[in-house]
């Protein structure tokens, strides 16, 4: 893109982005100031406590909403259920095209206070982190998006595209009452949506000493399922041969003992094949080829280790809920089990769950699909992932296409059509990345701070 030139008459100024705003929004932000108002943000919205379930999401949107109000903006909150909602605003742009979208979940995982440090729900500042359940996922991403649309409004800085700002509630249960409820009875009312930027991916460090700009482009599929089984009950002292758990149990193992071979989908070689030029020794040229690398076996055996890189080849099963009697006396008449699994794309879930079926041998274990949504990826040949390209570019940075072994909201506006990306523009270590659904999660001033003048440089520079 061709840099405009700089013209001070009649009290405007032409700036990169090629448009016209008042002088004063020109001047240089005062970022000690804007990291202390992120800080305190941040420090506010942890302090609602949205664990889901039950949610109770509305109450951060109309924290929200008193924000944006406060601000001479108009924001709207919708309820998808009782004591559930969200909220969205529109920050008004040059008209360029139609609007980018910043999106992301009001809603946390549960969190267990004897396992943290610092109390989940307390917000707390400590060594330069703010700590609590939600500070990644995603009410961090949530302050710097809002902070990104207020700041540009108080300049006076009129951004190419509208910029609408969509806190959905629900994500952590599957979206069915929070971006799924949204796109079905908001979104069609709000003009022609071009992106969606939303969770995913992040700014990560490589061995080459460069920083990766992940954006997520696809997913792996969730299908969750809940295997039950039924026996007899009875009294614990006279056990029989064989019990609704004990049944359950085989199933299980027979399950976890079944070998998975890896497979290279073509978003994950392409993903690989990006990330090896940050890399370093013979990992470049590993990561250059994936598929023909994992023929050798020896570097198999050591990528396979890494469980996020096994779950990238793979499709994943973890038991993650088992429950059966209340009583230890008791024998229960039926036990239960669900089960976490993630499909690459390209797996057909029928035959998936028909392989399981076989594997189990047992045709009185009933197996119900609890969630399950279709593939989705978008394409990298956009406006916005070429903005981000050059944010990458200012930072001596690289951009890679990634894919999430977990998945997100995006799907929901990628099956209407609307290219969705996964981007928080944080620099996230390992050690960041383990308090999400873990204990002690945290993000720093300092991501705070650099990850609002990312997003805004990106919402003023898009084409």
């Amino acid at each position: 893109m061709k840099r405009g030139h700089r013209s001070c008459r009649l009290g405007l100024v032409v700036v990169a982005f090629g448009l016209w705003i008042p002088l004063a929004g020109a001047a240089a932000l005062d970022w000690t100031a804007v990291e202390q108002e992120a800080v305190e943000l941040l420090r506010d919205y942890l302090r609602i406590d949205t664990t889901n379930p039950p949610g109770n999401e509305l109450a951060a949107a109309r924290f929200w909403e008193a924000k944006f109000k406060a601000e001479g903006l108009s924001p709207r909150v919708f309820e998808t259920a009782a004591n559930r909602g969200g909220v969205w605003v529109r920050l008004r742009g040059g008209g360029r095209g139609g609007a980018l979208m910043l999106l992301h979940h009001l809603d946390v995982v549960p969190a267990n206070p004897s396992e943290w440090h610092y109390p989940p729900y307390a917000g707390e500042e400590h060594h330069g982190y703010i700590y609590g359940r939600g500070a990644v996922d995603a009410k961090g991403l949530g302050v710097v998006q809002a902070l990104a649309v207020l700041l540009l409004r108080r300049s006076g800085v009129v951004p190419p595209r509208d910029v609408l700002f969509v806190a959905t509630p629900d994500e952590e249960a599957g979206g069915r009452a929070g971006a799924g409820w949204f796109v079905e009875h908001v979104l069609p009312g709000l003009g022609q949506v071009d992106f969606v930027l939303n969770e995913g991916g992040h700014i990560r460090p490589t061995p080459s000493g460069k920083l990766a700009f992940e954006v997520a482009v696809a997913e792996k599929t969730p299908l969750w399922l809940r295997l039950t089984s039924h026996g007899k009950a009875g009294h614990g002292s006279v056990p029989p041969a064989e019990s609704a758990v004990t049944k359950l149990i085989q199933a299980l193992a027979r399950l976890q003992s079944q070998p998975r071979a890896p497979r290279v989908t073509d978003e994950v070689q392409r993903y690989f094949a990006a990330l090896a030029a940050l890399q370093v020794g013979e990992q470049t040229a590993h990561f250059a080829d994936l598929r023909t690398a994992l023929a050798e076996q020896k570097f198999r055996e050591t990528f396979l280790l890494e469980p996020r890189q096994a779950a990238l080849v793979q499709d994943t099963i973890a038991i993650t809920v088992l429950q059966a009697g209340s009583k230890t006396n008791v024998i229960p008449a039926r036990a239960f089990a669900e089960l976490d699994c993630r499909l690459l794309p390209g797996t057909d879930p029928l035959a998936f769950v028909q392989r399981l079926l076989e594997v189990i041998g047992d045709a009185t274990i009933r197996v119900e699909t609890l969630l399950q949504f279709p593939p989705s990826a978008s394409p990298t040949n956009t406006p916005l992932y070429a903005a981000i390209e050059r944010l990458a570019e200012g930072e001596n940075a690289r951009v890679v296409p990634s894919v999430l072994t977990g998945f997100t909201d995006s799907h929901y506006f990628r099956e209407r059509g609307i290219p969705s990306y996964g981007f928080a523009p944080f620099v996230l270590s390992e050690s960041d990345l383990q308090g999400m659904h873990g204990a002690d999660e945290r993000l720093s001033r300092t991501n705070l701070r650099e990850g609002t003048r990312r997003l805004m440089e990106l919402i003023r520079t898009l084409e």
